[in-house]
């Protein structure tokens, strides 16, 4: 019994150290304005109107094409050679194992974006797949690379220039696609996008892009998206991973269902 003690009083000091190690790294962290208690909901009048439900224009797009390098170069030329070869190859993306196209690719997929704006912070819901992407306009800097936990939509601090909203992105995944099919993302990623209503049509809206890897491109890349608004759709809900039927490889990679 007195053993059974000891190891029971040792459990609990680990437990109460490490809440309190919690507790202080809590305290530790910053408190950013779009989290602050009080905010000023008026503020944002004083921002464009981008309500509604937003459709990319299927086949407009505008910008240059990517000047791929190394490794990432050679795989974009084999897969498009296998596509030329036989139309009905798939090449092989996470996606398809239902896992979140991440950025940039879910800025520019066929389906609805809603931008819902709050103090501090602009949030974006996706249709497909129902994916949220949270976007920090409170002044706060964005973080070092290595600071951040890689993840699907990296981490994206805003700020406004007039009417334009101008979004640096860094930390998502490294294999993601980038910018199309056969064009995979490093770690060293950095996403530049630049977001605006056109000047002469308010309901179409222009998302610029930069992209700059020094692994996978040789210079930054530019891309211009364009979206039309419908002011009485709503986004539905999306579901991906149920009934998935894709054949898994040994790898654990997804491949098309021929």
């Amino acid at each position: 019994m007195k053993t059974r003690a000891v190891v029971l009083t040792a459990l609990v000091a680990v437990v109460c150290t490490g809440a309190l190690m919690a507790q202080q790294a809590r305290k530790s962290r910053p408190l950013y304005p779009a989290n602050a208690e009080t905010v000023s909901y008026a503020e944002l009048d004083k921002l464009p109107d981008w309500r509604g439900i937003w459709q990319p224009n299927i086949g407009r797009i505008e910008g240059d094409q990517p000047v791929l390098i190394g490794k990432y170069k050679q795989r974009y030329e084999a897969e498009r050679a296998k596509v030329a070869a036989n139309p009905g190859y798939e090449i092989p993306e996470k996606t398809s194992n239902c896992e979140p196209p991440g950025m940039p690719t879910m800025m520019t997929m066929p389906y609805s974006l809603e931008f819902l704006f709050t103090p501090g912070k602009i949030v974006v819901n996706q249709e497909a797949e129902m994916m949220v992407r949270r976007i920090y306009t409170d002044g706060r800097p964005l973080p070092k690379q290595d600071d951040i936990d890689p993840n699907y939509f990296g981490y994206s601090v805003g700020r406004w220039e007039g009417d334009t909203l101008v979004i640096d992105t860094v930390g998502t995944r490294e294999g993601q696609r980038l910018g199309e099919q056969g064009i995979t993302n490093s770690s060293k990623l950095r996403i530049n996008e630049r977001i605006y209503l056109d000047k002469d049509n308010r309901n179409l809206l222009h998302v610029d892009f930069t992209f700059t890897d020094p692994e996978v491109l040789a210079q930054p890349w530019h891309r211009r998206h364009t979206y039309r608004r419908d002011r009485t759709w709503e986004i539905l809900e999306y579901v991906c991973d149920e009934n998935d039927r894709h054949p898994v490889d040994a790898n654990g990679q997804t491949q098309a269902a021929f």
